[in-house]
């Protein structure tokens, strides 16, 4: 049976939800880290959309440690995931680890700095593996308020914390992005989601002092495979950018880069990389001229 949420007197300051599918041990390393965080004020919401029960010994493991939900859900995709558990979710701020993901032991005390001292409805952080480079997102080298112009430098979904009330007011993610959606649009929806927060006056800081830990992706193992998330992912950032307005000048940049990759990659004998930046090319266009209003 599932686990039981854990009866507190007080509410917990932060409510993390972790939507997951098809994982179990990687879920051991993040429950591991949260163990560390020598925190009482948070409590973990599972959104397990597993058809077994796989995570039910797994989390058990750490019943008493701190307050977990366990939340079944036959919904797939990510963002549904998210969602759910937000609506489950207890705390004054909201953060969505992967399933995958894991965080220093001073993670919590460095939000609750922020929180302290830099007042704001939205705190971002970066990405990094296990040895402390950066991945996934080329990140702005220094502290910043987050804002249209570098939203894509400053924001990996996973290292995002929402007061709850800014989420709630913005209606949560678009459950037609991201992983799972079952739509072409693999990507975006963090960027999505703070852009309709900003719109509405919330404030974001990007701090580098915020950070958690992700695996780094290896294309070199399954290029095909890695190629194809590249353009669905890249189909999600053109759409979302149409969404919100961004002009044609704003967007060129984001189809030069992979342009001049196609052209120096191919003249290098570089094929694979060529390849992958004509996904994201295409990929790019394709999310900008397919968005339609709702």
């Amino acid at each position: 049976m599932p686990q039981q949420p854990m009866m507190h007197d007080t509410k917990p300051l932060i409510s993390m939800v972790a939507s997951t599918l098809g994982r179990d041990q990687e879920m051991r390393l993040l429950l591991d880290t949260l163990s560390a965080q020598n925190d009482d004020g948070f409590e973990l919401i599972v959104v397990d959309q597993n058809q077994d029960d796989r995570l039910v010994p797994i989390l058990a493991a750490y019943e008493g440690r701190f307050p977990i939900r366990h939340v079944r859900s036959l919904e797939k995709g990510l963002d549904r995931g998210r969602n759910l558990g937000a609506r489950h979710a207890a705390g004054d701020w909201l953060l969505f680890p992967d399933d995958d993901s894991w965080y220093p032991p001073e993670f919590l005390k460095t939000l609750r700095r922020l929180i302290a001292t830099e007042p704001a409805d939205i705190y971002s952080g970066r990405s990094l593996n296990r040895d402390g480079k950066e991945i996934m997102v080329s990140f702005v080298a220094e502290d910043a308020e987050i804002s249209r112009r570098n939203i894509w430098h400053v924001l990996i979904e996973w290292v995002i914390v929402f007061r709850t009330e800014t989420f709630r007011k913005a209606g949560g993610f678009d459950e037609d992005l991201g992983a799972g959606s079952g739509t072409p649009w693999n990507s975006g929806e963090g960027q999505d989601l703070v852009l309709r927060c900003l719109s509405q006056g919330a404030k974001g800081l990007f701090r580098r002092a915020l950070y958690g830990f992700h695996p780094e992706e290896q294309p070199n193992t399954n290029p095909d495979a890695h190629i194809s998330k590249m353009h669905g992912y890249s189909r999600g950032k053109g759409f979302v950018m149409r969404r919100h307005g961004y002009s044609l000048l704003e967007f060129l940049p984001e189809l030069l880069r992979p342009a001049a990759g196609i052209v120096v990659y191919t003249a290098t004998g570089k094929q694979t990389l060529a390849r992958r930046s004509r996904a994201i090319l295409s990929g790019r266009l394709y999310g900008w001229r397919n968005f339609k209003p709702r």
